[in-house]
């Protein structure tokens, strides 16, 4: 089943991760990115919420690709974390 990623904004999180949402097979699965790999691949210029969420929103296509990628195999744990080795 196809993953499809609603319009909404990302947030930042209190662990240092940028959250943004997916549907998969109908479930809500809670996507993050690490601040380091938004600081690695992304040009984050520092690990504040507002540079993290603008690195993501810059780089949200490519993000959500890898994403798509690699979710069928982390949706049974009911997130999916991107970190710098999945860029």
């Amino acid at each position: 089943m196809p993953v499809f990623f609603p319009e909404l904004p990302a947030r930042c999180t209190a662990v240092a991760t940028v959250a943004f949402d997916a549907y998969y097979n109908g479930d809500r699965i809670i996507c993050e990115i690490s601040a380091e790999a938004l600081n690695d691949h992304f040009g984050a210029v520092s690990f504040s919420s507002s540079d993290l969420v603008a690195a993501f929103e810059r780089n949200r296509f490519l993000i959500e690709t890898v994403a798509r990628a690699v979710l069928p195999a982390r949706a049974p744990a009911g997130r999916c974390l991107l970190v710098t080795a999945d860029f």
